[in-house]
């Protein structure tokens, strides 16, 4: 038997044992996943729960389905992720976002920085963008809970949070240690975030900021890579110690 097509749709959409479709929902089920009346698909609602659902009706504006079955898999990793990442310039951070959340992910803060470059699109535009990102790279990779996803806060905000996760890593590239012989030496952590900086590095103030917020500095070999792969490495690097990669 074929595995079904997944999609995230939210709790709210949810009435008894229906299922509506609207919008880019629909817009997603009919012309991207071409599928119609009869046809059934997976379904995850982000809190926890997968349905194996029937469409029966697909119109103009909305469109419903029978839900067949409910199932709780587990299938996020037991490790929690955080990945502060300074915003790089372009769309890498929408590349990243998205192999972040497959990678078992579970929170993304973007982060302002001293060498940030601010992207031109207007930040409401872009937050509803990466959420977009994030609910497809869900439903995608079989997740069945969806990554917070913080609005862009500055550095100095993040360093101030107390909330953050007790082991904090800083990527920095000037840094004498190694991430992997860093985590080798520590503990298994029930959460870790990792934080890397922008294209051009962190300054020396923000690094030296960091370390007196508690973060532990840590590189990533002897080679210089951009900020995207070393936020894709560094995660998976902590879930393949602590989590449930490889």
């Amino acid at each position: 038997m074929a595995e079904l097509r997944r999609i995230f749709v939210p709790p709210e959409d949810f009435r008894g044992d229906r299922l509506l479709l609207a919008g880019e929902r629909l817009r997603h089920v009919r012309t991207v996943l071409r599928l119609g009346p009869g046809d059934e698909c997976s379904v995850t609602d982000g809190a926890g729960a997968e349905y194996r659902v029937m469409i029966e009706q697909l119109g103009k504006e909305t469109g419903r389905a029978a839900i067949l079955q409910r199932t709780e898999p587990q299938r996020e990793p037991g490790l929690v992720t955080w990945l502060a990442l300074a915003v790089p310039k372009g769309d890498r951070f929408a590349f990243v976002l998205e192999k972040a959340v497959e990678l078992g992910v579970s929170g993304v803060i973007p982060v302002l920085s001293r060498r940030t470059v601010r992207a031109p699109r207007a930040e409401a535009a872009a937050s509803a963008r990466w959420r977009r990102i994030v609910e497809g790279a869900v439903a995608q990779s079989g997740r069945t809970r969806v990554p917070a996803m913080r609005s862009p806060t500055p550095l100095e905000a993040l360093l101030g949070d107390r909330n953050l996760p007790g082991l904090r890593i800083l990527l920095w590239e000037q840094a004498s240690a190694g991430l992997r012989g860093l985590i080798e030496g520590c503990a298994p952590p029930p959460a870790v975030l990792v934080a890397v900086g922008p294209e051009g590095g962190w300054s020396p103030e923000e690094a030296q900021q960091a370390q007196a917020a508690g973060f532990l500095p840590a590189r990533l070999g002897p080679r210089i890579l951009r900020t995207d792969t070393a936020a894709i490495a560094a995660l998976a690097l902590l879930q393949h110690r602590w989590g449930d990669l490889g």
